[in-house]
């Protein structure tokens, strides 16, 4: 029974009425992801007693910091209570009964009054896959897994218990050895198979899906634009067009019992108001707001200045587990203290070496990409070196000086438990020229080494030689680095989860001939378009460290390069 405190938006309410055995949700930011993990579960819990269902996450810090509390404050609304009706990562009380399928470890399982069991499952634990048999399977953020992996290691356990609950039970459960992806907007050709799933749209109705979707997207920023200039009447009627198309796209499930779904901060409008979709229009950037609100299917070019290949993998994901887990314990699985991410979550931060800032100042955006080189490749598990992105922060504009001290800000609360304070600072050029105001006599980098000194951290500033190399170079040395094969080079990876901003820049910055010479088409900086402004900074700002610390190598001996168009 629902609680009738719970107000179901349209998005929830197709959850609730749907009995699809397969269900992915691609959903953005408002929508209430958090209630469709809690709902599966109480689902599960009710229709399937004594079942295992799996909740797998590339890492146990995603699950411990991203899922379980918005989830576990979901099921306090339904009624469950901690300790009484369930428990998280300890043997179960006596009282409790056992699941059909014999458990044997619990620090990674949560347990139901009646048998109902969870197993918290990490891509990056060697081993942790390995369990019982499974009678459902549950990703959170589906868009971080390794797909291919997670079919041969979790999947294949999606069996068993059809006495139970399958076709050889008296009462079948529809939702018997299926799944349920949950998960906000693919950003890169690794993730894009979860986009697959919605193709029967299209294969059995003739339904652009994606295409439909994005047109009621461009709908939706001009329903901000007639709401704040108070225009009532075209508010009203791009509105009914933007219901109008939201009916040919209605949900179905498909002949094989997959229900694919698409929503965004809109769905969720009677309870979020129109107020907090402008209030987030205006404070995020033009691409934060394109893709974490609103949902926005992006499709890379074809033609992509960065030679991003999905066989060649540079993503990876890096929560330091052990730290996590020791704080979920002391303070016995404090959802409100797990959801405060600090540097010490990550794995990737060595604490012994500096962090590596680099900027791209525009009018309307401030940036950081942060970096640290390793001696240890997260992405294939093997000692060697490695150049990673591990970060990154970014500010909106209300004004240079104030952009520039907010930006800093930020990014020294988050490392403020870096023991190693000192920064590697790379400056650009504009940074070097620009100043935040006429009245202000130092220049945007000036400012934000003096804010950083402020902060307690020592920074060393370090220029690229000579003048602003031509796009042709850089293009040369990141289609060198990003093969993986030269042993001059150390490989390059990046943080996908830390990153996300930075690989939908690099995913969808198009490269441009001119007369035999490769340069980046930076034209979405100037037009008001789909591809927000701001799309290109995130790959100017990696382009900047790169070509400082490895750009020297190209130039030794450019007869070593083969051309880009064999």
């Amino acid at each position: 029974m629902i609680s009738p405190l719970i107000s179901l938006n349209p998005p929830q309410r197709i959850t609730v009425l749907n009995n699809a055995k397969n269900q992915v949700d691609i959903q953005g930011r408002g929508v209430g992801k958090s209630y469709s993990i809690g709902w599966e579960i109480n689902r599960i819990v009710r229709t399937m007693p004594r079942s295992v269902t799996s909740i797998t996450g590339r890492t146990f810090g995603q699950i411990y910091t991203r899922t379980l509390p918005s989830t576990m404050k979901f099921l306090e609304e339904l009624g469950f209570t901690k300790d009484k009706d369930f428990v998280i990562g300890r043997k179960p009380p006596k009282a409790f009964k056992e699941p059909f399928e014999k458990i044997s470890r619990f620090e990674n399982f949560i347990s139901f009054a009646n048998g109902t069991g969870f197993l918290m499952l990490s891509q990056e634990r060697a081993g942790s896959a390995r369990g019982p048999n499974l009678d459902r399977e549950i990703v959170d953020e589906a868009l971080t897994l390794n797909k291919p992996r997670y079919d041969q290691e979790v999947s294949p356990a999606n069996r068993g218990n059809e006495d139970h609950f399958g076709f050889k039970s008296l009462h079948p459960v529809a939702q018997h050895h299926g799944f349920r992806y949950v998960s906000s907007m693919p950003y890169s050709i690794e993730q894009r198979w979860l986009l697959d799933f919605g193709a029967y749209y299209m294969e059995e109705a003739g339904i652009p899906l994606f295409d439909n979707w994005n047109r009621i997207v461009k709908l939706q920023l001009q329903l901000i634009t007639a709401y704040k200039e108070n225009n009532t009447r075209l508010f009203k009627d791009i509105w009914n067009e933007a219901l109008r198309l939201k009916k040919q796209i209605t949900p179905f499930t498909s002949r094989d019992g997959t229900l694919f779904t698409l929503a965004n901060a809109f769905d969720n409008i009677e309870n979020l108001g129109m107020s907090y979709i402008v209030r987030e229009f205006d404070k995020q950037s033009q691409l934060t707001f394109m893709v974490e609100i609103l949902n926005w299917v992006i499709d890379q070019i074809e033609d992509c200045y960065y030679h991003l290949d999905s066989s060649r993998h540079i993503y990876y994901d890096a929560y330091n587990d052990d730290y996590i887990r020791s704080m979920a314990e002391n303070s016995d699985w404090d959802t409100s203290s797990l959801e405060k991410e600090t540097c010490q979550y990550d794995l990737d931060c060595d604490p012994n070496r500096p962090l590596e800032v680099v900027p791209d100042w525009g009018s309307k955006i401030a940036l950081f990409s942060i970096a640290q080189e390793r001696n240890y490749n997260f992405v294939t598990k093997m000692a060697e070196p490695v150049d990673c992105t591990i970060n990154e922060f970014f500010v909106k504009s209300d004004g240079p000086g104030v952009m520039i001290d907010n930006l800093v800000d930020k990014t020294c609360a988050y490392y403020n438990a870096h023991p190693t304070r000192r920064i590697i600072y790379f400056r650009d050029r504009y940074g070097d020229s620009r100043q935040p105001n006429a009245k202000n006599s130092r220049t945007y980098n000036e400012q934000a080494i003096e804010r950083f000194a402020r902060n307690g951290w020592t920074v060393e500033s370090k220029v690229h030689k000579g003048m602003e190399p031509p796009q042709h170079d850089k293009y040369l040395l990141w289609m060198n680095m990003l093969k993986g094969n030269d042993p001059r080079y150390p490989k390059m990876i990046i943080n996908g989860r830390k990153c996300k901003y930075t690989l939908i820049s690099m995913n969808n910055t198009k490269v441009i001939d001119k007369e035999g010479k490769f340069e980046k088409d930076k034209s979405s900086e100037r037009k008001n378009s789909i591809l927000p402004e701001e799309a290109t900074h995130f790959g100017d700002a990696v382009d900047k460290r790169i070509w400082t610390k490895y750009g020297h190598i190209l130039t030794m001996n450019q007869s070593t390069f083969v051309s880009p168009r064999l």
